[in-house]
């Protein structure tokens, strides 16, 4: 089997994770603004909106596994970029271990974020219900646990940003010393300074601007980044001590 080198990894988690990343922000665009359409109307009488709201919701549902399992494949994809960069780091740099850190911290995150809604909302939302006489039980308990689920995806989601505004700070810096353009590292930078405050935005309960900004950052600045770095890596590797296939 032929060794994989570091800029062939480069350009592969790049496009992978850049392809992933647009095409989930679209999804996350649809799906958010509801292009689609809306739920259905309330009619005053609460288990039978909640239960006209899951069954909307159901209808909505394969848009939603896409968006989130391409989250998913975007954020792992990111995380192969922290070992790359890492690579361009002196041994005695700092730099390559809080990059390689950062980015595969960021993949943890976001990809946990997205498992656990993959994983919650089919079931909470399912047309399947108990048959003891306890409906309106069941109902608030499926509301109370989407809520804790969206909870908790929404720190993981801001975590993640955080981890991702690290990452990018010191990648930029690393990928300019190897000879990226100095527009290339203030585009890591504007993305960094943008995730940093798209990570603090959800917070605060801002909706629609939090979904803009994730869609801006995850969805156009960090994939133009990435691209950009792709598209160079073979420039980078032979002046750096880094050219070795990946192991060896």
């Amino acid at each position: 089997m032929t060794a994989m080198t570091w800029p062939t990894l480069a350009r592969a988690a790049s496009w992978v994770m850049a392809s992933a990343f647009i095409l989930a922000s679209v999804l996350l665009l649809l799906f958010g603004f509801q292009v689609f359409g809306g739920p259905p109307e309330p009619e005053g009488v609460f288990l039978d909106d909640v239960l006209a709201s899951f069954a909307w919701e159901q209808t909505q549902w394969p848009l939603e596994f896409a968006g989130s399992a391409l989250f998913v494949i975007g954020f792992l994809a990111l995380g192969g970029l922290g070992p790359v960069f890492s690579r361009l780091a002196g041994p005695a740099d700092a730099r390559g271990g809080l990059v390689s850190v950062a980015f595969l911290l960021t993949a943890a995150l976001g990809a946990t974020s997205q498992l656990i809604y993959l994983g919650a909302k089919p079931i909470a939302t399912s047309p399947q219900y108990c048959e003891c006489g306890l409906l309106a039980e069941e109902i608030m308990s499926r509301l109370m646990t989407l809520n804790i689920v969206n909870g908790i995806q929404t720190w993981l989601v801001s975590g993640a940003m955080l981890a991702a505004t690290v990452g990018l700070l010191a990648a930029g810096q690393l990928g300019r010393d190897a000879g990226m353009p100095a527009a290339w590292r203030t585009l890591a930078w504007v993305a960094a300074a943008l995730a940093l405050l798209g990570a603090i935005l959800p917070l605060f309960d801002v909706a629609p601007f939090d979904i803009l900004f994730v869609v801006l950052v995850a969805g156009l600045l960090i994939p133009i980044w990435a691209v950009w770095f792709a598209s160079r890596v073979d420039d980078l590797w032979p002046s750096t001590p880094s050219a070795s296939p990946i192991g060896g």
